[in-house]
């Protein structure tokens, strides 16, 4: 009984398969080491380039919001052709959108001309810029893009990505907002 524990370390526990296991370890923690540092780096620059496309209004950054009793009151909407319309704003971009895509395509179907929508298109300007339009009308011949403006910080946006639109062959970008644009 007394060579118990060291004859089941000779019969279980082979030495090359210690060594083994050991090498392999500090591999692994040598690829951790080594990889940790890039992932971050990486991160760090994403994270960088994503606040710069938020700012420049390439990219519109829609958080939920909980708004009780808000409508959508500021519109160039018109300029579609549509009358003055003021969907409910719920503050979840989701169902907003869904709610202004049924208005618009309801008048539409009313007068039996068809349109094409797209949600959350990414399209390639000329200067380089890639932005993200929360909704793409499409008539005939035009394309109206559709943002929902819920804060200052969205108005700011629409406001410096408009020109770049317009200069790029969109017609003027259509908006939804719950606070004045003027």
């Amino acid at each position: 009984m007394n060579d118990y524990w060291d004859l089941v370390f000779k019969a279980c526990f082979h030495i090359r398969a210690i060594y083994s296991s050991i090498i392999m370890a500090v591999i692994a923690f040598s690829v951790f080491v080594v990889i940790t540092p890039i992932i971050l780096v990486r991160g760090i620059f994403v994270e960088s380039r994503m606040a710069k496309r938020h700012s420049s209004g390439e990219v519109f950054k829609y958080a939920d919001l909980n708004l009780h009793d808000q409508k959508f009151i500021y519109s160039n909407i018109s300029e579609l052709g549509l009358g003055k319309i003021e969907p409910t704003a719920t503050g979840n971009v989701r169902i907003d959108l869904e709610l202004a895509v049924g208005y618009i395509d309801d008048h539409f179907r009313k007068e039996k001309t068809y349109i094409n929508q797209n949600v959350f298109e990414s399209y390639d300007l000329s200067n380089g810029m890639q932005v993200q339009i929360p909704i793409s009308i499409e008539t005939a011949d035009k394309v109206y893009p559709l943002y929902l403006i819920y804060n200052q910080n969205h108005k700011e946006s629409y406001n410096k990505i408009n020109p770049i639109l317009k200069a790029n062959n969109f017609q003027n970008a259509l908006y939804l907002s719950i606070v004045p644009m003027y």
